[in-house]
């Protein structure tokens, strides 16, 4: 496990990541919460994603990229 606290590296790239999220969401004209249902994830679970409040499963991150019609690795890049 890491070591608490996160390196600051780590923090700004789980922003960069929820910022795509946002992106890609508000782009297609979606709510987070029609974005969480297409996914099948909470809607919590997507606000939690794009505040970079906690460390996202990857499993999270692939069905928000499934569900946006995205490519996984266009949310890291």
């Amino acid at each position: 496990m890491p070591t608490e606290p996160l390196p600051p590296w780590v923090l700004e790239a789980r922003q960069r990541v929820g910022d795509r999220v946002r992106e890609a969401r508000t782009a297609r004209g979606w709510s987070q919460e029609h974005l969480a249902h297409v996914a099948g994830l909470d809607r919590k679970t997507i606000y939690r994603i794009e505040r970079a409040q906690y460390s996202t499963r990857i499993d999270h991150l692939v069905m928000v990229a499934a569900a946006l019609g995205v490519p996984i690795g266009s949310l890291f890049s």
